[in-house]
């Protein structure tokens, strides 16, 4: 991975204090081998156009582009490695084998789909927090290369902190509000993965102590699914998220949620915060630190279009499905560049400690916390983002 600018040299210490507070590590979250099947499949398919991709200085924008068409290309690669698979063996050493599948493409069908719904229903990972494995594979790593670091690459992704000795001890428990949702959130990157800029200027947090929520729906998608099953995602239930803070995990999640990203406009930051109260709620049961993070340029990487609006806006809030359309570059689903891609992280709002641990807070004390956290969300939008207002609806 390439250098990434972080807008602080020193690296923060922890205090010895806070090394004596730290608690035991999370336990390491475990996948099915019905799951390691399948993401072992998905990452050669990445390994495998990783390096096709690299010698010709590709591998940014087709890694960039695999994640920004995450219903598109990244659903269909995996089928298509699976064909060219078939085609090689039929050619070299299984002479007819194309054919057989051919004839008994029903049977395999059906086979398929058995196996992908064993997958999603007995799967536990996405209800169980903890740590994850970190890649150890070469064609792991390798795929990860493919399509996380190239992102951070793509982007040049800048951390920006509220403070040059800005410090998150990781005696400390947080929930990170990103904002805005924008077609794809770029921001999330900073907190996926061991070795991206948060956890160089954050050390302890990502891999570690963070998990991130998001939509349930993800969770039953084939590729999708076990393309966030290899980080530290777990769905967003309010039950799944008091389970992470009740076992000492941090969280990070999207509050404007897909409503957010329906609403989505080219070079506007738009924000859906004046009824989402629920991450609020988390913070003040368990006594978490409230984070702001805005991803400033993040709805400058896609052309977006209203047409069919109404359509689409219905089918997010009745089936919690958004569908957004959008060009990049070249009328591809790869990214524009002509924003700088800043992640902007707020100072940590402090939250009064629980009488009992997981107890709903009073609604005065949420809203009084909404408040606290909108007016920091907008000072740190002001402080760095001078061309344009934030919308807050």
């Amino acid at each position: 991975m390439q250098s990434v600018v972080l807008v602080t040299t020193k690296m923060p210490a922890i205090h010895a204090e806070d090394k004596k507070k730290e608690e035991p590590r999370p336990p390491l979250r475990k996948l099915s081998l019905w799951s390691k099947c399948n993401i072992f499949m998905l990452n050669a398919c990445c390994a495998i156009a990783y390096h096709i991709s690299k010698p010709f200085g590709f591998e940014k924008a087709i890694g960039t582009m695999f994640i920004s068409s995450m219903f598109g290309l990244m659903m269909f690669l995996p089928p298509l490695f699976l064909w060219l698979v078939v085609k090689i063996a039929d050619a070299l050493i299984l002479p007819g084998f194309y054919d057989t599948i051919k004839e008994n493409k029903v049977y395999f069908g059906i086979a398929i789909f058995l196996w992908y719904a064993h997958t999603i229903l007995t799967e536990k990972a996405p209800f169980k927090p903890g740590r994850v494995e970190q890649p150890k594979s070469y064609i792991d790593r390798a795929a990860h290369q493919f399509y996380y670091e190239s992102v951070v690459d793509y982007f040049s992704l800048e951390l920006i902190p509220w403070a040059p000795d800005a410090e998150l001890p990781t005696s400390r428990q947080y929930v990170f509000g990103i904002h805005p949702h924008g077609v794809f959130c770029w921001s999330l990157w900073m907190f996926a993965e061991k070795g991206s800029p948060f956890d160089q200027r954050f050390p302890g947090l990502c891999g570690e102590r963070l998990n991130g929520l998001i939509a349930s729906v993800l969770f039953y998608i084939p590729v999708v699914r076990d393309f966030f099953l290899q980080f530290p995602y777990i769905d967003a239930s309010r039950k799944c998220a008091s389970k992470a803070l009740a076992q000492g995990q941090s969280l990070y999640i999207i509050p404007g949620g897909e409503e957010e990203n329906v609403l989505t406009h080219y070079g506007k930051d738009i924000v859906v915060l004046k009824k989402r109260k629920g991450f609020i709620r988390l913070a003040l049961s368990y006594g978490a630190d409230l984070v702001p993070v805005f991803g400033a340029g993040t709805t400058d990487t896609f052309v977006t279009y209203p047409e069919l609006f109404g359509i689409r806006k219905w089918l997010q809030k009745r089936f919690r499905i958004s569908m957004e359309l959008y060009r990049g570059r070249w009328f591809t689903p790869l990214p524009f560049t002509n924003t700088p891609q800043r992640v902007l992280i707020g100072k940590p709002i402090p939250t009064p400690t629980p009488k009992v641990k997981g107890a709903k807070p009073d609604d005065a004390l949420v809203d009084e916390y909404h408040a606290k956290y909108i007016a920091a969300l907008k000072e740190l939008h002001d402080k760095h983002v001078k061309d344009r207002p934030l919308i807050i609806l």
